[in-house]
Parts: C-alpha cells; structure tokens; sequence
C-alpha cells in the first residue's frame, strides 16, 4: 500500500502523450475558427448591405435591375463577390419589396472534408 501511495504522489502534471493530446485539440478548435469565421464574417457583410438598401431613400426599390445594381456595387465594395444575381430574389407585393439573399458557401477543412454553411438573409423595404 505504501508503495502504491508513494507512486501517485510522484507524478505531477500531464504526460507527453497527453500534451500532444491537448496540443492538438487546441489546434484544431483553431484552424476551425480560422476556416468558419470567413464565412460568417461575409454574412455579415451581407446582412449590413441589406440594411443599408433599407435605409436608402434614393433607392427605386420598383425596379429590379436597379435594386441588384444598387446591391452589386455595396457587395464589391464589401469584397463580397460569392453573391450572384441567381442568390438575390425580389418581390414586390402591396407597396413593400422583399429582398432575399440565400447562399451556401463552403472551404476546405482537413484532407478531403470540407465545412459548409448555408445563409438566407432578407429584409423588407416598405415605401
């Protein structure tokens, strides 16, 4: 029993093995950060477009073409160039124009697996 006793009182810390272990727990948490905050990061983006088309009062929000060149030059501004105009749908119904944007973007994880996520913002533009 001594001996026993004596040998767990010897050993403080983690092992080498399990250094590595939580070495490289961390460092996956990290290249996942680094891999899904792009993506969230441009649906931000997206989302401060939207309500800033909202805000426009200059905006003809009865034409289509002007709404997606409206939205195209904010998004190239933003950098944001996944968005095509197959994204954007626009409807127009008593007085009020609905803009949805709805997208999938996808990166590359680790060998052959990827993340992905899928994004559908809208706003209503009542004028």
């Amino acid at each position: 029993m001594i001996n026993m006793a004596s040998s767990r009182h010897r050993q403080k810390g983690l092992s080498s093995a399990g250094w590595i272990a939580v070495a490289g727990f961390f460092g996956l948490l990290v290249i996942t950060f680094f891999k899904v905050f792009p993506m969230y990061y441009e649906n931000f983006k997206i989302k401060s477009t939207l309500e800033k088309m909202e805000q426009d009062t200059s905006l003809d929000v009865k034409s289509k073409r002007a709404i997606w060149e409206s939205m195209k030059k904010r998004l190239f501004v933003d950098e944001v160039l996944s968005i095509t105009r197959e994204h954007v749908t626009m409807t127009r119904k008593d007085e009020k124009t609905t803009i949805t944007v709805s997208y999938e973007t996808r990166d590359d994880f680790i060998g052959n697996l990827f993340i992905g996520a899928r994004f559908t913002e809208t706003v209503v533009i009542d004028r």
